[in-house]
């Protein structure tokens, strides 16, 4: 999630320009009521959607997330930032490409990256007035991953069933690629 807030107008006497959350996923289906879906419940992201803009032609470019989300936060496909992989930053290629938060940044915004935005520990951070939070690695608190604390003792269990079937794929990939279930508080 990105967060874009500004506290005077842009000029004298314009009004305050608007405070921008932007939520940008990369792999999601657009499972929400906000889309026409009657059975997921997502109250709080409906709601955001009717006090704000939903993109319903928005396109993902990769089927790989880090390729996605630099072309998502760039407005370049893969193939014009040479990222295809996992882990190719899109600045070695492109250095001077100016990002979507970074945009709002040279307009006078202050620009906050809460979550997974770039992929994993790449936080760009010119692209921040505030340096992203990176612990072990990763760009968010790994113990916040899952909404509470029933999502997070059933995602341990599945945990333990994989190491007591002797699945040795867990060690390699460790609690990420657990699935549990997801909910909206």
């Amino acid at each position: 999630m990105a967060s874009c807030s500004i506290k005077n107008s842009n000029s004298e006497g314009d009004k305050p320009l608007p405070n921008i959350l932007f939520i940008p996923v990369d792999d999601l289906r657009p499972e929400f009521g906000a889309y026409g879906n009657a059975f997921v419940q997502t109250p709080n992201m409906d709601r955001l959607a009717r006090q704000g803009v939903t993109f319903d032609r928005a396109y993902c470019q990769q089927a790989v997330c880090n390729p996605s989300r630099a072309s998502l936060l760039t407005g370049l496909r893969p193939d014009s930032i040479q990222v295809w992989d996992l882990r190719t930053d899109f600045r070695d290629n492109v250095p001077d490409v100016v990002t979507l938060p970074q945009y709002f940044k040279q307009q006078g915004y202050t620009t906050i990256a809460l979550g997974k935005i770039f992929h994993n520990n790449d936080p760009d951070t010119i692209s921040w007035s505030i340096t992203p939070e990176n612990i072990e690695g990763f760009p968010f608190d790994p113990d916040a991953v899952y909404a509470n604390a029933e999502n997070l003792e059933i995602q341990q269990m599945k945990i333990q069933q994989l190491k007591a079937e002797g699945r040795s794929r867990i060690d390699q990939l460790g609690h990420w690629y657990v699935k549990a279930n997801a909910t909206e508080n």
